[in-house]
């Protein structure tokens, strides 16, 4: 609504001085005509920058992520590959093309995700197959809970028959979490080796994903953990 008050001011407007206004007055009637569609030219004109700036705010409103229309499914996709050519058919990056098939397979990086909204609390889950994964360094395993099946990044010791819990319980106590556990950092022991961590709570795993790679809980600040990642940077989340 502001911006259409915005835009019926600028429209109204006047663009020349005043004494071209007073003497368009005297002007005959055809050359009054002229003068006003010559001033809503103008005015059309220099409203024309703020067109791109409204349509692209009205799109970014109705702007919807392609993943929300996505369905999950532990069903390899096909991947459809360019060769290096753009939507006209022309090679623009030289050096690409060819190799084996691929197929991707959509990982739940958000550990904690209970199949019943109602009965939320900890749940375990049984791996079923550990295998590799084209589209990534690390291996992925395949875990069952439940009613359903979803693929995550495996550990490094983790095998066919393990049951991992994932929680979001912090008690009083730090707990010793076994390998391929899923609980919150502040659950943790301080010296624990981590991998798969969210920046926020529910937003899914964002660092330490690739293969051979793990972090270290430092400390506990004020409800905040400080992690020290691969590189040895540390961060505070």
């Amino acid at each position: 609504m502001a911006l259409q008050a915005l835009t019926r001011t600028l429209g109204s407007l006047s663009l020349v001085p005043p004494a071209v206004s007073a003497a368009a007055q005297n002007l005959l009637p055809a050359a009054q005509v002229i003068s006003n569609a010559f001033l809503q030219s103008l005015s059309a004109s220099v409203l024309l920058p703020c067109r791109p700036v409204l349509t692209f705010a009205a799109l970014n409103a109705k702007f919807v992520s392609w993943k929300s229309h996505t369905k999950y499914t532990i069903t390899p996709v096909k991947m459809k590959k360019s060769g290096g050519r753009d939507h006209t058919g022309h090679i623009r990056v030289h050096g690409i093309g060819g190799g084996h098939k691929q197929r991707y397979r959509m990982i739940d990086f958000l550990r904690f995700r209970p199949e019943q909204e109602t009965k939320s609390g900890p749940f375990e889950e049984k791996v079923i197959v550990v295998r590799y994964d084209p589209c990534r360094s690390a291996h992925i395993a395949l875990v069952a809970g439940g009613s359903r099946k979803r693929w995550i990044i495996a550990t490094e010791n983790m095998k066919a028959g393990d049951v991992i819990l994932n929680s979001d319980h912090i008690s009083r106590m730090a707990v010793a979490a076994r390998e391929g556990d899923a609980r919150p950092l502040g659950a943790l022991p301080v010296g624990t080796l981590i991998n798969n961590v969210e920046s926020e709570p529910g937003r899914g795993a964002q660092y330490i994903r690739a293969a051979g790679t793990c972090g270290v809980l430092l400390r506990k600040v004020n409800g905040t953990a400080i992690i020290q990642l691969p590189s040895k940077r540390q961060m505070q989340v």
